[in-house]
Parts: structure tokens; sequence; C-alpha cells
């Protein structure tokens, strides 16, 4: 229960399976939900409340809860054939003898049935005659008890419960690919969120960028004007803010669209005014670039260990062969052990309790025809080579992303660390370009000046996209690892995961000089 609790939450009985809490189904119209698409308002929304927001109210999370909560009914309904289960009929009619004569028929029987583990079934019957009750010869009730016990073919409790331990082992995997979701979408939601704070980063460059070339036409005017360049520097000035304005506007909808598209995964209605926190981008800066202290070879072990979906794919395997064993089972003869024992037709005033029949038989069916059985045996063997090979393939594949995350996480450290150069060397050009060309240095034309300010936005866009790209590789590797834990407040700043202990290996190198590719190659 308590681990229900955690997985599916305090008010799970009830929230799961429904939209719109507290709300009977036939009180909510589609008008409705029509209209609610139309509300607009303002609001700041920052990234832990974006995470919440999307817990609650995102269309496919919600799915992923109700699918846990419809697995663990099914498991309920399992179950249920292990318990004794009580049933109940009464029939009442009319019979119309030959004289013309009607006469009254009517029964009531009461019985419980339970099914073991061990493949035996036992029925308990209380039946009835209540005709003679209303005629004044009331007797005592029918009691009949019976006992069922499979010997071969069903015998055994891992053969007769395999249902059960299946349906058992299935909410297991339930819960591990919701704890799991929950990390990928919680992910999903942080990067879409640092996409779009870097998205409104990079437009606020291009505005930047736009009032430059502005403030940069106006200079090269007044020197047209004051005859100190030519005509064509006007108008290469002027295109260059064509350029600028469309780079900006460019910006501008695709910030917007993006926005847009975070709002339907947080299930706001599309009018809604929404503001982003920027400190966000602050305080990756703050924390610079912090390493994850693992090689793909210890974290391959951290993932085979701490994955919970891949410990779905081990046990899948397991079950795999479970099924060869209960496929191969059915292949023998069904001999049953069967004892009954009844008390029928006893009157009140001839009552004896120990006047009772009971009986103990054998009964053996042999199978003559055995294709169906045959045919579940070869499939189950086939299933059981096919599992073989997707635990393989998924091993294979598992390594190989944590291989690609190490090696994706060094070229995003590199690639920021160049790009901080790259921005510095921009800087200078453009500081430099801009004095030569005030100093009237021959061969300095306006057009150096606009490449230079092109050359400084795409290095102060690259720079940016850098920092973020490096923080979603890195949250990325954790993730793959088994060692982000989503938990903790503000987990995307956290820098040292307890679980990310590097227990073998090396680190993964980091050289500050180009490796050749001789190296790389091995020649």
């Amino acid at each position: 229960n308590e681990r229900s609790r955690q997985i599916l939450g305090e008010e799970a009985g009830t929230n799961l399976v429904s939209t719109t809490v507290g709300e009977r189904p036939d009180t909510v119209s589609p008008a409705r939900i029509n209209q609610e698409r139309f509300a607009d308002g303002g609001r700041t929304l920052t990234l832990p409340a974006a995470l919440e927001m999307a817990e609650r109210h995102n269309r496919s999370y919600q799915l992923q809860r109700e699918t846990l909560y419809l697995q663990a009914l099914s498991l309920t309904g399992t179950r249920h054939k292990f318990v004794w289960n009580p049933s109940s009929t009464v029939n009442l009619g009319i019979a119309r003898q030959t004289d013309g004569g009607l006469r009254g028929d009517s029964d009531a029987d009461v019985s419980v049935q339970k099914l073991f583990q061990t493949g035996a079934s036992v029925t308990a019957t209380l039946a009835n005659d209540l005709v003679l009750y209303f005629d004044g010869k009331p007797k005592v009730p029918d009691l009949t008890l019976k006992l069922t016990q499979p010997l071969l073919r069903g015998a055994g409790a891992e053969i007769a419960a395999e249902v059960l331990t299946q349906a058992e082992r299935d909410v297991v995997y339930a819960v591990r690919d919701y704890s799991h979701y929950q990390k990928t979408f919680a992910l999903e939601v942080v990067n879409d969120y640092l996409d779009l704070l870097q998205q409104g980063d990079s437009m606020r460059l291009s505005y930047n960028n736009y009032t430059n070339r502005l403030f940069f036409q106006t200079e090269v005017n007044a020197r047209v004007g004051g005859g100190l360049q030519a005509e064509f520097n006007a108008k290469q000035a002027q295109q260059s803010v064509y350029t600028a304005k469309i780079s900006y506007i460019s910006a501008t909808n695709a910030f917007q669209n993006a926005l847009d598209d975070f709002k339907q995964k947080l299930s706001l209605p599309l009018g809604t005014d929404l503001r982003l926190d920027f400190n966000v981008l602050e305080q990756l800066d703050e924390i610079g670039l912090p390493p994850v202290a693992v090689s793909d070879e210890v974290g391959y072990y951290l993932a085979i260990t701490n994955r919970l979906d891949f410990l779905n794919v081990i046990d899948r395997f397991e079950d795999s062969k479970r099924k060869v064993k209960v496929a191969r089972q059915d292949l023998l003869p069904s001999l049953s052990l069967i004892a009954d024992a009844s008390l029928k037709d006893e009157f009140y005033s001839s009552f004896q309790p120990e006047d009772f029949t009971a009986t103990a038989k054998v009964r053996l069916n042999l199978p003559l025809d055995q294709l169906t059985e045959r045919n579940a045996y070869r499939t189950s063997l086939i299933n059981f080579e096919r599992q073989i090979r997707t635990l393989a393939t998924q091993l294979d594949k598992l390594r190989d992303g944590i291989r690609a995350d190490v090696r994706n996480l060094e070229r995003q450290r590199q690639n920021y660390s160049t790009q901080l150069d790259a921005l510095k060397n921009a800087e200078e050009e453009l500081l430099a370009t801009r004095e030569r060309l005030r100093l009237g240095f021959a061969g300095v034309r306006t057009r150096d000046i606009i490449t230079a300010q092109d050359g400084l936005l795409a290095a102060q866009q690259a720079l940016s996209r850098a920092m973020v790209d490096y923080h979603k590789t890195r949250l990325k590797l954790l993730k793959d690892v088994g060692s982000l834990d989503t938990t903790q407040e503000t987990f995307w700043l956290k820098t040292n995961p307890a679980s990310a202990v590097l227990i073998g290996g090396n680190t993964p190198g980091a050289s500050e000089d180009v490796v050749p590719p001789n190296i790389i190659l091995g020649e």
C-alpha cells in the first residue's frame, strides 16, 4: 500500500480514472472542454512549477498512470480466482400436469468454490427444495463437497499458479515502467524548458544584433553624407539591417511556436500568456560544466543494476523460460484425483448425520489429439529464442547508448570551450575592425564590419546553445546509467549524484588537444 501511494499518489483510487477529478462523467460536456481552450491570462512559470503542472495535466502522463492502475486492477481479478468464490441460484417455475393441474417447482442452492495454487479445486454446495416447506415437509438441505486434484497436467504450484505469478510480475513490470517513465518525462520537461530559455536568449541576441545594425547604419549614412565613404556602403548597411530584422522575426516566430508546443504539453490553453524564469540560465552558468565521473564501462554496470526498465527485460527473459516449462507440462495426460461426499434426501424426522455417501476415483484423460498443445509448446520455444536475442540486443543497445552519451558529453564540453574562445575572438575582431575603420585604415570596408557582426552573433548564439546542450547531455547520461534522481528539488542543478560514483575503470579523458585520426583508427 505504501509503495502504491508513492507511485500512484494519495488519491490514486479515484484520480487515476478521471481527468476531471470529483465530477461525474455525465456532467462533463464537449462544449465545456472546448470553452476551456479559449481561456487566457498571464503567469510566470518556473521550472519546478512546470514539472508539477506537467505531472498533473499532461495527457500522456495521465495515460501512463491509468495504464498502471488498470494493470493493478487486472491483478485483483486474477487473485480473485484463488479465493473462496460464493454463488447462489434460485429457480422458480410452474408445471402443468396431464390432468390439468398446476404444480409449483422451486429450488435454491448456495455454493462456494476455491481454486488452490496446487491446482486443486474444492466446491461446496448447499441446495434445498422450497416447495417442501410450503407442503409442510421440510427436509435437511442437500450438502455436497467435491475435491479435484490434478496429478499430472496442471499439477504443482508453479504450473497451476502460473497465471497468478505472471499477473503479479506484470504489475511489477508496470510499476518499473511507470517509475522509469516518470524520470524520462521529467527530463523531457526540463529539456523543453531549457530549449525555450535558449531560444528566448537567442531571440534577445537577434534583437540586440538588429539594434546594433541600426546604429551602424546611422554611422555609415553619416560617413557617406560626409563624403568619407561611397554610396554603396550605405546600401550594404541597409541590406544588413534587413537581414538582421528578418533573422529577429524568424527567431521570434520559432520561440512562440515552441512556447505553444510547451503549453500543449502542460495542457494549458494556447491563449495563456506564459512568462519563463530566465534565472535558470544564470544558475546553470554559475555551476559551469560539472563532469560526470563515470566511464562507459562503469556506466554500463550501473545501468544494468539501477535501470528499472532494463530489469524488466531481464525478468521477461525469465518469464519465457518459465513459459516453456508450463507448455511442456501441458503435453502430459490429464490424471486427476476426484473425491466427493454428499448428504441428500433426508427429512428432519429421519435425519441421521452419519448417513452420507462418499466416493473417490481417479480420472485419466488420454490426449489423443495434442495438436494445440504441441503448437503451444513449439511457440514457447520460439518465444524463448526470441527473448534470448531481445536480451542480447537490449544489452548491446544499452552499452552503445552509454558509450555515445560519454562521448557526446566530452564533445559538448570541448564544444563549449571552443565556442567560448570563438566568442572572445569575434568580439575582439569586431572591436578591432571598427577601430581600423574609424581611423581610416586602407582596405577596411563596411562589408568587413558586417561580416564581423555576423560572426559575433553566430558565436553568441552558439555559446548559449553549447551550454544548454552540455547540461542536457549530462542529465541524459545520468538518466541512462540510472543515477538521475528526479525527486530532488532542482535536480537539474545537482552536480554530484550519490549513485554516479566511479567504482572502477578510468574517468573518460578530456584531452585539450585535437586527437589525430590515426590514433582513433588505431593506425
